[in-house]
C-alpha cells in the first residue's frame, strides 16, 4: 500500500480558511468595521499610494533623527 501523501497547512492556508469560514470577525475587536470596504481598483490604488506616502515621509523623520510628529 502506497504512503498517503500529507498535505501539511501552512499559516497563509489556515487564514484563509478561518476567513472563509467567518471566524475572522470572532478575533476582530468590535470597533472595527464589518462593511463598507472599498472594491473598486481607484480607491485601492489611492490607499496603497497615501500609505506609501506616510511609510516615505516616516523613513525621512527616522533618517533625519526624529521619531515622533510635533
Amino acid at each position: 500500500m502506497p504512503a498517503a501523501h500529507v498535505i501539511t497547512p501552512t499559516p497563509q492556508s489556515q487564514l484563509d480558511a478561518l476567513i472563509r469560514a467567518g471566524g475572522f470577525w470572532g478575533l476582530a475587536p468590535d470597533w472595527v468595521p464589518r462593511g463598507g470596504y472599498a472594491c473598486d481598483r481607484g480607491t485601492l490604488i489611492a490607499a496603497l499610494a497615501a500609505l506609501r506616502r506616510l511609510a516615505q515621509n516616516e523613513a525621512i523623520r527616522l533618517r533625519r533623527g526624529r521619531s515622533h510628529v510635533h
